[in-house]
């Protein structure tokens, strides 16, 4: 999975006839309606498919249309952990720093947040930063840490974006700073919670007008899949490199299409780079293709990753394959950073045909190492 998709489309973006039963799971799963559901993943996940193999482990963990069996569903996690699904991964973090279900290991907890975390999960980013701020798994380091939650803080999580205004007051992990501290904790009070909000006040009530300004001008500026403000500059004012690396990067993205004769337009994208693999993530697809020159004939494979806004179940993953699934009609730009990349894609899988049409400036620092795309 190169990048979870910003969009909630109005209908699922993909299907495949072979795995149909995965939309009759997820429907069932959104009604609660647990025993169908374990009807329609068992076939699925025997078969090897590792989003069943994931839902199946869930059920049994939790009890869910089958008798609770902690072990047996652990076990079908892993299997799906073992195929790169993400959230099984993060899963298996979880099940081993907790040790509920089998014996706590905090070693095993980090190996697993790491894979998830590589591949953007945000909550595994957010757990391997406090591995690393606690020293549970692996050497303490907060310099670690802090690289982790600026990953997970700028998908929009709210408990990272609060260690990082955290991290900001006290110095650990980064220079103190009570502005950058400030505009960090000002984000993290956009979720509501009471104690986040509470943060900000308080650190609000120790700044200066000036630096209250200041921090109100970054966070401002922040949107979601850019980095979170961030600055060594001297503390007190509104440091201009803090200013820049939050500003959104410049791109005119379009999606339009129909999905089983319901027509959708969507406007929206982020790009991440990925320098050490020569690629980039926009929206659903990568177009480096892993080489450095961008071309159409790079582009071998789009990993889709899709979420349905009328039931939060009904997200889907497949990778679809060029030139039966989709056409590169062009591509330009260099994969480097701060480097401009446009072009189109047009595609038609089932029932369902888009037209992806892109120009974006790609933003000046790579994303999390590690990522790779279809070659």
């Amino acid at each position: 999975m190169l990048l979870r998709t910003l969009l909630a489309l109005c209908a699922i973006l993909c299907c495949n006839a072979a795995l149909a039963g995965l939309k009759e799971g997820y429907a069932a799963l959104a009604r609660k309606d647990y025993v169908t559901a374990m009807k329609e993943y068992r076939p699925l996940a025997e078969r090897g498919n590792a989003e069943a193999q994931y839902r199946v482990g869930r059920m049994y963990e939790f009890g869910q249309g089958v008798p609770q069996d902690k072990a047996l569903g652990i076990a079908w996690v892993r299997k799906a952990a073992e195929q790169n699904h993400a959230d099984a991964q993060y899963e298996l973090g979880v099940v081993y720093g907790t040790g509920d279900g089998v014996k706590q290991d905090d070693v095993q907890a980090v190996a697993w947040f790491r894979k998830a975390a590589m591949q953007g999960d945000s909550m595994a980013q957010y757990n391997l930063g406090q591995s690393y701020a606690n020293g549970q798994g692996v050497n303490k380091d907060y310099a670690q840490a802090v690289d982790w939650w600026r990953k997970s803080a700028a998908q929009g999580n709210a408990d990272a974006q609060f260690k990082l205004g955290v991290v900001y007051y006290t110095g650990q992990g980064v220079e103190k700073d009570p502005v950058l501290a400030l505009a960090n904790a000002t984000i993290a009070a956009r979720s509501g919670d009471k104690e986040k909000v509470a943060f900000r006040d308080d650190l609000a009530k120790d700044a200066t007008a000036e630096q209250r300004r200041s921090a109100k001008l970054l966070a401002d500026a922040w949107k979601v899949g850019q980095p979170l403000p961030g600055s060594t500059a001297a503390s007190g004012s509104a440091p201009k490199a803090a200013v820049a690396s939050s500003a959104p990067v410049k791109t005119r993205c379009s999606a339009t299409g129909s999905m089983s004769g319901e027509k959708f337009t969507a406007n929206n994208c982020v790009a991440s780079l990925y320098g050490d693999q020569h690629s980039v993530a926009i929206f659903m697809f990568c177009p480096g293709g892993g080489k450095e020159a961008a071309a159409a004939s790079a582009v071998k494979s789009i990993d889709l990753n899709t979420n349905h806004a009328k039931s939060p179940m009904a997200g889907i993953q497949r990778v679809v394959e060029a030139p039966r699934d989709f056409k590169v009609e062009k591509m330009t730009g260099e994969i480097k950073p701060g480097g401009t990349l446009s072009g189109r894609i047009v595609g038609s899988l089932d029932k369902t045909a888009f037209t992806f049409d892109f120009e974006l400036s790609l933003p000046t620092k790579d994303a999390a190492a590690g990522m790779s795309c279809g070659k």
